[in-house]
Protein backbone atom coordinates (compact mmCIF):
# COMPACT_ATOMS: atom_id res chain seq x y z
CA UNK A 1 0.00 0.00 0.00
CA UNK A 2 2.86 2.41 0.72
CA UNK A 3 4.18 2.05 -2.57
CA UNK A 4 0.63 2.26 -4.30
CA UNK A 5 0.41 5.47 -2.23
CA UNK A 6 3.96 6.98 -3.18
CA UNK A 7 2.87 6.41 -6.72
CA UNK A 8 0.05 7.99 -6.69
CA UNK A 9 1.29 10.93 -4.61
CA UNK A 10 3.98 11.58 -7.88
CA UNK A 11 1.48 11.35 -10.57
CA UNK A 12 -1.22 13.61 -8.49
CA UNK A 13 1.69 15.87 -7.10
CA UNK A 14 0.80 15.47 -3.46
CA UNK A 15 2.24 14.63 -0.04
CA UNK A 16 5.97 13.80 -0.03
CA UNK A 17 5.58 14.50 -4.07
CA UNK A 18 4.19 18.35 -3.30
CA UNK A 19 6.47 21.18 -4.10
CA UNK A 20 4.15 23.85 -2.53
CA UNK A 21 5.81 25.49 0.53
CA UNK A 22 4.35 27.14 3.78
CA UNK A 23 4.93 31.06 3.87
CA UNK A 24 6.82 32.96 6.57
CA UNK A 25 4.10 34.00 8.37
CA UNK A 26 2.58 34.77 12.23
CA UNK A 27 5.77 34.47 14.32
CA UNK A 28 7.76 33.76 11.64
CA UNK A 29 7.33 36.77 9.64
CA UNK A 30 9.80 38.50 7.79
CA UNK A 31 11.95 41.06 9.44
CA UNK A 32 15.65 42.40 9.51
CA UNK A 33 16.70 41.42 13.00
CA UNK A 34 20.07 40.07 12.19
CA UNK A 35 21.17 42.60 9.84
CA UNK A 36 20.17 45.47 12.41
CA UNK A 37 21.87 43.07 15.11
CA UNK A 38 25.75 43.72 16.38
CA UNK A 39 28.63 42.46 14.88
CA UNK A 40 29.99 40.56 17.65
CA UNK A 41 33.18 38.76 15.68
CA UNK A 42 33.82 38.15 12.40
CA UNK A 43 35.73 34.52 11.96
CA UNK A 44 35.19 32.50 8.83
CA UNK A 45 33.46 29.63 8.61
CA UNK A 46 32.40 30.17 12.81
CA UNK A 47 29.87 27.19 13.73
CA UNK A 48 28.80 25.55 17.23
CA UNK A 49 28.80 28.41 19.85
CA UNK A 50 28.55 26.67 23.38
CA UNK A 51 28.56 28.49 26.57
CA UNK A 52 30.22 27.13 29.21
CA UNK A 53 31.47 29.18 33.01
CA UNK A 54 35.02 29.30 30.87
CA UNK A 55 33.52 31.21 28.50
CA UNK A 56 32.07 31.22 24.59
CA UNK A 57 33.51 28.59 22.08
CA UNK A 58 33.14 28.34 18.88
CA UNK A 59 34.31 26.46 16.34
CA UNK A 60 36.23 27.35 12.56
CA UNK A 61 37.10 24.59 10.20
CA UNK A 62 38.76 22.07 12.74
CA UNK A 63 39.94 24.79 15.43
CA UNK A 64 38.30 25.58 18.60
CA UNK A 65 38.31 28.72 19.25
CA UNK A 66 37.25 30.58 22.84
CA UNK A 67 36.11 34.03 24.18
CA UNK A 68 36.47 34.61 27.79
CA UNK A 69 34.00 36.46 29.70
CA UNK A 70 33.54 40.06 28.60
CA UNK A 71 36.02 39.74 25.73
CA UNK A 72 35.83 40.28 21.99
CA UNK A 73 38.84 38.69 21.28
CA UNK A 74 39.20 34.93 20.74
CA UNK A 75 42.06 32.55 21.66
CA UNK A 76 42.77 29.36 19.73
CA UNK A 77 42.59 26.39 22.02
CA UNK A 78 42.74 23.37 20.12
CA UNK A 79 43.09 22.26 16.62
CA UNK A 80 42.13 18.39 14.82
CA UNK A 81 43.00 16.32 12.25
CA UNK A 82 39.30 17.26 10.34
CA UNK A 83 36.10 19.80 10.71
CA UNK A 84 34.78 20.62 14.04
CA UNK A 85 30.87 19.12 12.87
CA UNK A 86 29.33 19.62 16.62
CA UNK A 87 30.17 20.73 20.24
CA UNK A 88 28.12 20.61 23.88
CA UNK A 89 29.05 21.99 27.11
CA UNK A 90 28.47 19.84 30.57
CA UNK A 91 29.92 20.24 33.90
CA UNK A 92 33.24 20.82 33.51
CA UNK A 93 33.16 19.39 30.00
CA UNK A 94 33.01 20.15 26.20
CA UNK A 95 32.18 17.17 23.66
CA UNK A 96 33.59 17.87 20.27
CA UNK A 97 32.39 16.00 17.17
CA UNK A 98 34.98 15.56 14.71
CA UNK A 99 34.00 14.92 10.78
CA UNK A 100 34.77 11.14 10.24
CA UNK A 101 36.58 10.74 13.52
CA UNK A 102 33.31 10.32 15.64
CA UNK A 103 32.90 12.26 19.08
CA UNK A 104 36.13 13.58 21.76
CA UNK A 105 35.54 14.40 25.47
CA UNK A 106 37.48 17.22 26.76
CA UNK A 107 37.86 18.24 30.63
CA UNK A 108 35.74 16.60 33.60
CA UNK A 109 36.45 12.90 34.50
CA UNK A 110 35.91 11.22 30.96
CA UNK A 111 38.47 13.58 29.86
CA UNK A 112 40.01 11.89 26.58
CA UNK A 113 37.53 9.37 25.82
CA UNK A 114 36.66 8.52 22.16
CA UNK A 115 33.61 7.41 20.21
CA UNK A 116 33.56 6.26 16.74
CA UNK A 117 36.34 6.56 14.18
CA UNK A 118 37.49 3.93 11.43
CA UNK A 119 36.11 0.57 12.57
CA UNK A 120 34.69 1.31 15.50
CA UNK A 121 30.94 1.57 16.14
CA UNK A 122 29.27 4.50 17.05
CA UNK A 123 28.33 7.89 14.54
CA UNK A 124 31.21 8.83 12.55
CA UNK A 125 29.72 12.32 11.32
CA UNK A 126 27.85 13.71 13.91
CA UNK A 127 25.88 17.09 13.53
CA UNK A 128 24.55 18.14 16.91
CA UNK A 129 25.76 16.90 21.13
CA UNK A 130 23.54 17.66 24.37
CA UNK A 131 24.75 16.21 27.30
CA UNK A 132 21.77 13.65 29.04
CA UNK A 133 23.36 13.22 31.96
CA UNK A 134 27.22 13.95 33.88
CA UNK A 135 27.57 10.47 32.10
CA UNK A 136 25.66 10.25 28.92
CA UNK A 137 25.19 12.51 25.56
CA UNK A 138 23.74 12.26 23.17
CA UNK A 139 24.44 12.74 19.45
CA UNK A 140 22.59 13.05 15.87
CA UNK A 141 24.25 12.14 12.87
CA UNK A 142 23.05 13.57 9.39
CA UNK A 143 24.10 10.94 7.31
CA UNK A 144 26.49 7.67 7.96
CA UNK A 145 28.06 8.28 4.69
CA UNK A 146 27.47 12.34 3.95
CA UNK A 147 29.60 14.28 6.39
CA UNK A 148 28.30 17.33 8.09
CA UNK A 149 29.69 19.83 5.81
CA UNK A 150 27.80 18.07 2.52
CA UNK A 151 24.42 18.36 3.99
CA UNK A 152 23.38 20.36 0.65
CA UNK A 153 24.61 17.10 -0.85
CA UNK A 154 22.71 14.73 1.23
CA UNK A 155 19.43 16.94 0.55
CA UNK A 156 20.18 16.16 -2.71
CA UNK A 157 20.23 12.87 -2.85
CA UNK A 158 17.01 12.39 -0.85
CA UNK A 159 19.12 10.85 2.03
CA UNK A 160 17.38 9.30 4.62
CA UNK A 161 20.10 7.71 6.50
CA UNK A 162 20.68 9.94 9.76
CA UNK A 163 20.29 8.55 13.47
CA UNK A 164 19.89 9.36 16.90
CA UNK A 165 22.82 8.02 19.49
CA UNK A 166 23.60 7.28 23.31
CA UNK A 167 26.81 7.35 24.55
CA UNK A 168 27.65 5.96 28.05
CA UNK A 169 30.67 8.00 29.15
CA UNK A 170 31.58 5.80 31.49
CA UNK A 171 31.54 2.38 30.12
CA UNK A 172 32.95 3.14 27.07
CA UNK A 173 29.72 1.85 24.84
CA UNK A 174 27.26 3.61 22.45
CA UNK A 175 23.69 2.27 21.61
CA UNK A 176 21.49 3.53 18.44
CA UNK A 177 17.99 5.35 19.43
CA UNK A 178 16.91 5.57 15.95
CA UNK A 179 17.99 5.52 12.65
CA UNK A 180 16.46 6.07 8.84
CA UNK A 181 16.26 9.57 9.62
CA UNK A 182 16.03 12.51 6.88
CA UNK A 183 19.37 14.55 8.05
CA UNK A 184 18.78 14.78 11.94
CA UNK A 185 20.96 17.88 12.76
CA UNK A 186 19.60 18.77 16.15
CA UNK A 187 18.81 18.27 19.72
CA UNK A 188 17.14 19.50 22.71
CA UNK A 189 16.88 18.16 26.51
CA UNK A 190 13.16 18.84 28.03
CA UNK A 191 14.43 17.96 31.55
CA UNK A 192 12.88 14.18 31.31
CA UNK A 193 13.57 10.99 28.90
CA UNK A 194 11.84 12.75 26.05
CA UNK A 195 13.91 15.02 23.83
CA UNK A 196 12.98 17.07 20.58
CA UNK A 197 14.92 16.14 17.90
CA UNK A 198 14.98 17.72 14.13
CA UNK A 199 14.53 15.92 11.13
CA UNK A 200 15.78 18.67 8.65
CA UNK A 201 14.94 17.36 5.01
CA UNK A 202 11.30 16.67 6.43
CA UNK A 203 11.48 19.94 7.85
CA UNK A 204 9.75 19.03 11.07
CA UNK A 205 10.76 18.74 14.83
CA UNK A 206 10.45 15.55 16.58
CA UNK A 207 9.69 14.42 19.92
CA UNK A 208 11.62 11.36 21.39
CA UNK A 209 11.30 8.99 23.98
CA UNK A 210 14.66 7.62 24.91
CA UNK A 211 12.76 5.10 27.27
CA UNK A 212 10.56 3.74 24.62
CA UNK A 213 12.73 4.85 20.89
CA UNK A 214 8.84 5.68 20.18
CA UNK A 215 8.53 9.07 18.50
CA UNK A 216 5.95 11.95 17.76
CA UNK A 217 5.61 15.08 14.97
CA UNK A 218 5.47 18.15 17.24
CA UNK A 219 6.23 20.82 14.89
CA UNK A 220 5.70 20.42 10.89
CA UNK A 221 5.33 21.95 7.86
CA UNK A 222 7.88 24.50 8.41
CA UNK A 223 9.01 26.99 5.50
CA UNK A 224 12.84 26.67 6.27
CA UNK A 225 15.26 23.29 6.66
CA UNK A 226 15.77 23.51 10.82
CA UNK A 227 19.17 22.69 11.94
CA UNK A 228 20.46 23.12 15.48
CA UNK A 229 18.16 23.53 18.86
CA UNK A 230 19.63 25.36 22.11
CA UNK A 231 17.84 25.47 25.40
CA UNK A 232 16.72 29.48 26.33
CA UNK A 233 17.23 29.97 29.92
CA UNK A 234 13.18 30.75 31.23
CA UNK A 235 12.35 27.85 29.51
CA UNK A 236 11.94 27.18 25.56
CA UNK A 237 14.59 26.65 22.66
CA UNK A 238 16.17 28.33 20.39
CA UNK A 239 15.65 27.16 16.85
CA UNK A 240 17.64 27.89 13.73
CA UNK A 241 17.77 26.65 9.95
CA UNK A 242 20.20 26.22 7.18
CA UNK A 243 17.79 27.85 4.96
CA UNK A 244 14.05 28.68 3.59
CA UNK A 245 12.60 26.34 1.14
CA UNK A 246 11.53 26.91 -1.87
CA UNK A 247 9.79 25.89 -4.78
CA UNK A 248 12.18 25.54 -7.78
CA UNK A 249 14.11 23.03 -4.93
CA UNK A 250 11.10 21.29 -4.57
CA UNK A 251 10.51 20.93 -7.90
CA UNK A 252 14.06 19.45 -8.81
CA UNK A 253 13.72 16.94 -5.80
CA UNK A 254 11.16 15.64 -7.91
CA UNK A 255 12.78 15.22 -11.46
CA UNK A 256 15.26 12.48 -10.55
CA UNK A 257 16.92 12.36 -14.21
CA UNK A 258 17.49 16.05 -13.66
CA UNK A 259 18.77 15.99 -10.29
CA UNK A 260 21.12 13.15 -10.85
CA UNK A 261 22.90 14.45 -13.83
CA UNK A 262 22.83 18.07 -11.85
CA UNK A 263 24.69 16.60 -8.73
CA UNK A 264 27.39 14.55 -11.29
CA UNK A 265 28.39 17.31 -14.19
CA UNK A 266 27.74 20.41 -12.27
CA UNK A 267 30.81 21.98 -9.23
CA UNK A 268 28.61 21.88 -6.29
CA UNK A 269 28.73 25.91 -5.69
CA UNK A 270 26.76 26.03 -8.42
CA UNK A 271 24.05 23.92 -8.03
CA UNK A 272 20.14 24.71 -7.66
CA UNK A 273 20.29 23.94 -4.28
CA UNK A 274 19.67 25.48 -0.39
CA UNK A 275 22.87 27.24 0.48
CA UNK A 276 24.60 28.88 3.56
CA UNK A 277 25.72 31.95 1.17
CA UNK A 278 25.36 33.30 -1.92
CA UNK A 279 26.08 36.02 -4.20
CA UNK A 280 29.82 34.80 -4.16
CA UNK A 281 30.15 34.47 -7.98
CA UNK A 282 27.90 35.42 -10.93
CA UNK A 283 27.68 31.95 -12.33
CA UNK A 284 25.51 31.04 -9.49
CA UNK A 285 22.19 30.44 -10.24
CA UNK A 286 18.94 32.51 -10.03
CA UNK A 287 21.02 35.78 -10.92
CA UNK A 288 23.18 35.46 -8.06
CA UNK A 289 21.09 33.35 -5.87
CA UNK A 290 18.11 36.03 -5.98
CA UNK A 291 15.65 36.47 -8.51
CA UNK A 292 15.72 40.28 -9.27
CA UNK A 293 13.12 42.25 -11.04
CA UNK A 294 14.07 45.54 -13.03
CA UNK A 295 17.56 45.14 -11.61
CA UNK A 296 16.63 45.06 -8.07
CA UNK A 297 16.58 42.53 -5.47
CA UNK A 298 13.59 42.91 -3.19
CA UNK A 299 13.99 41.51 0.21
CA UNK A 300 10.66 39.12 -0.86
CA UNK A 301 12.74 37.56 -3.35
CA UNK A 302 13.45 34.03 -4.22
CA UNK A 303 16.50 33.24 -2.48
CA UNK A 304 19.08 30.26 -1.83
CA UNK A 305 20.21 31.12 1.14
CA UNK A 306 18.81 33.06 4.33
CA UNK A 307 19.07 33.83 7.44
CA UNK A 308 16.63 32.84 10.30
CA UNK A 309 16.34 31.77 13.94
CA UNK A 310 13.02 31.22 15.75
CA UNK A 311 12.53 31.39 19.48
CA UNK A 312 10.25 28.59 20.53
CA UNK A 313 7.89 27.32 23.98
CA UNK A 314 8.50 24.48 25.87
CA UNK A 315 6.41 22.82 23.62
CA UNK A 316 8.57 23.91 20.47
CA UNK A 317 5.61 26.18 19.46
CA UNK A 318 7.18 29.52 17.52
CA UNK A 319 6.74 32.35 19.54
CA UNK A 320 8.72 34.83 17.36
CA UNK A 321 12.01 35.17 15.02
CA UNK A 322 14.81 37.25 13.89
CA UNK A 323 15.83 37.37 10.37
CA UNK A 324 18.20 37.97 7.35
CA UNK A 325 16.02 38.23 4.34
CA UNK A 326 16.83 37.76 0.64
CA UNK A 327 18.43 40.96 0.28
CA UNK A 328 20.44 41.07 3.76
CA UNK A 329 24.09 39.07 4.65
CA UNK A 330 23.78 37.38 7.87
CA UNK A 331 22.81 33.77 6.06
CA UNK A 332 23.09 30.48 7.32
CA UNK A 333 22.30 30.70 10.91
CA UNK A 334 22.98 27.13 12.26
CA UNK A 335 23.80 27.53 15.78
CA UNK A 336 22.85 30.04 18.76
CA UNK A 337 24.09 30.73 22.53
CA UNK A 338 22.86 32.45 25.33
CA UNK A 339 25.09 34.64 27.80
CA UNK A 340 22.98 36.28 30.29
CA UNK A 341 20.03 38.28 28.62
CA UNK A 342 22.01 38.28 25.21
CA UNK A 343 21.62 36.17 21.98
CA UNK A 344 24.82 34.56 20.17
CA UNK A 345 23.85 33.89 16.86
CA UNK A 346 26.38 32.34 14.40
CA UNK A 347 25.74 33.61 10.75
CA UNK A 348 28.25 30.84 8.83
CA UNK A 349 27.71 31.63 5.67
CA UNK A 350 28.70 35.63 6.68
CA UNK A 351 31.40 34.63 8.51
CA UNK A 352 30.34 36.69 11.65
CA UNK A 353 29.03 36.42 15.21
CA UNK A 354 25.89 38.43 15.42
CA UNK A 355 25.16 39.88 19.67
CA UNK A 356 21.38 40.39 20.34
CA UNK A 357 21.01 42.36 23.50
CA UNK A 358 18.21 42.19 25.74
CA UNK A 359 16.66 39.18 23.63
CA UNK A 360 17.44 36.04 25.93
CA UNK A 361 15.18 36.41 28.86
CA UNK A 362 12.32 38.39 26.75
CA UNK A 363 8.85 36.46 26.75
Amino acid sequence: MTAIRRFINRRLGRGEAAITVPILDGPLMPNTALDTAEVFAEIEGVDNLVSTEKGLFCSSGNTLLRFGRGETAHETIDTFPAEISAMAGGKGMLAIGIEGQGVVIRGGPHDGRVFGGVGEKGPDYPTSLAFLDANTLLVTQGSDRNPAANWRRDLMEKGRRGSLWKLDLAQGTTSQVLSDLAWASGIALTGSQKIYLTESWRHRVLSVDLSTGKSEVVLEHLPAYPARITPAVDAGFWLSFYSIRNQLVEFILTEDEYRNRMLAEVPEPLWMAPALGSGLSFREPMQGSQLKQMGVMKAYALTRSYGLVAQCDPKMRPLRSFHSRADGAMHGCVSTSERGDELYVAAKGAGRILRLADVAREG
